[in-house]
């Protein structure tokens, strides 16, 4: 039947195969490490993983995952994960021996080892309980329970001299490929525990810089109080407090940027833990302190304190932007009330120019008056004096004065038109520029 196949539909089934546990064959030695590995550094892993000690039977390699086989029933398990790589080594119990070349290449691998566990798998409880001696197991911190219906894990989940973890299995009656998965999940468990403990001792370092902030903006909002009950316009305190408050802000900000990936992987760790510990189905054993119990002890309290400086540091930053809302509002409308007083300011001065203005034409009146009599005069006596002698100047004067009148009423008007069409053109170029309403 032929369909329409969607392009990312191979890729996805695909993606559900992948990081399988290998089979485990009881009696069975595993070594597993998890490196903490930057960014920068995963060019110098990818050329690690290519520089074998043993050669391999086969390979099979993928961007984030590869299986390799050696001589002697070895397998190595690589799993890149976004900032963490896990690599396992898993060898029958006879194998011991040769695990050596690969343990020493695990500890050249690049990046910091987070948790690095030697887990011992035996058939039988009988087998496992024999090698208790050896393991050194502390009494007070031992870990014992069924999981998986039968399964039995021991461990104190203490490091050892050699810098491993221990962990021992007892699995009667498992076939590999289960055995695998339910060593899958154990391992993952503590794997996904120690990653989401990572951001505990960073935001119990913040801790105190956050208390701080927060008497900080909590004086601060009662000072934004007590100066709103002072007289006084207050302008200088309200440009202080703006910036300190500002700062306290700014300060908020740059903690959450700096660990919000760090407190939400965390978190994300924590629950895949917890979810790991449910899928285990764990069933305590009398006088033994259970997987549920070592690990709830500490984990959901280091959860629950991540979860709170979250909370904690959301609700300053919105505290914050609060009280700067609230002094911008106070500012604003304090400066509404000096424009206003402005205003007020502006109109008492315009009244009193307008009276002044009319006090200057009043005086105008009688100057132009004064002036228009005197030209008056200057014709009258060269109309009186015309065609007489010894008033030849005040005729002169007389024809003059129409002429000198005329040209300064002409020039006016012309400046006068000119200015009125140069503001005319002004008006119309800004119209031209102004956006179209849409009402």
């Amino acid at each position: 039947m032929a369909f329409t196949e969607h392009p990312l539909r191979r890729e996805l089934v695909h993606e559900m195969h992948l990081r399988r546990f290998a089979p485990v064959h009881a009696p069975a030695r595993i070594v597993q490490m998890v490196y903490l590995i930057a960014e920068d550094r995963r060019g110098e892993e990818q050329r690690h993983l290519s520089s074998l000690p043993l050669k391999p039977v086969s390979i099979e390699q993928e961007s984030r995952h590869a299986v390799l086989r050696f001589a002697g029933d070895l397998t190595v398990l690589w799993e890149r994960h976004t900032e963490a790589t896990t690599i396992t080594l898993i060898a029958p119990r006879e194998g011991q021996d040769a695990m050596a070349p690969l343990t020493e290449w695990f500890g050249a691998w690049p990046g910091s080892v987070l948790r690095a566990t030697r887990v011992f798998v035996e058939p039988g409880e009988a087998e496992a309980e024999a090698l208790l001696p050896e393991m050194g197991f502390e009494d007070a911190d031992l870990v014992s329970c069924h999981v998986c219906s039968g399964v039995r894990v021991w461990s104190d989940f203490r490091i050892r001299e050699d810098g491993y973890g221990r962990l021992l299995v007892s699995a009667p009656g498992r076939q590999p490929d289960d055995l695998g998965r339910i060593v899958q999940r154990l391992q993952e468990l503590g794997n996904y525990r120690n990653l989401a403990l990572v951001g505990l001792p960073r935001v119990q370092r913040l801790m105190p810089e956050l208390n701080a902030l927060e008497e900080r903006l909590a004086a601060h909002a009662q000072a934004l109080v007590n100066d709103g009950d002072a007289e006084g316009d207050g302008g200088g305190d309200d440009e202080r407090l703006l910036r300190e408050l500002s700062q306290v802000s700014a300060e908020l900000a740059q903690i959450r940027a700096e660990n919000s990936y760090r407190t939400s992987a965390s978190q994300a760790y924590a629950q895949i833990a917890a979810d790991r510990l449910g899928a285990l189905d764990v069933q305590p054993i009398d006088g033994y302190q259970s997987l549920t119990d070592f690990t709830e002890r500490r984990l959901v309290p280091a959860t629950r304190t991540i979860e709170t400086f979250v909370n904690r540091l959301r609700r300053l930053s919105e505290r914050s932007g609060d009280v700067i809302a609230l002094l911008n509002t106070r500012i604003d409308t304090r400066i509404k009330a000096q424009n206003l007083e402005l205003l007020r300011s502006m109109e008492s001065s315009f009244n009193l120019q307008l009276r002044l203005q009319n006090l200057v034409e009043a005086l105008s009146v009688i100057a132009a008056s004064y002036y228009a009599v005197a030209l008056i005069a200057y014709m009258a006596k060269g109309a009186v004096g015309f065609g007489e002698e010894g008033h030849e100047v005040d005729v002169a004067i007389a024809l003059i004065a129409p002429v000198v009148i005329l040209t300064i009423f002409l020039l006016v008007s012309r400046i006068r038109h000119r200015f009125i069409k140069e503001t005319e053109n002004a008006a119309a170029r800004s119209d031209k520029g102004r956006p179209l309403n849409d009402d």
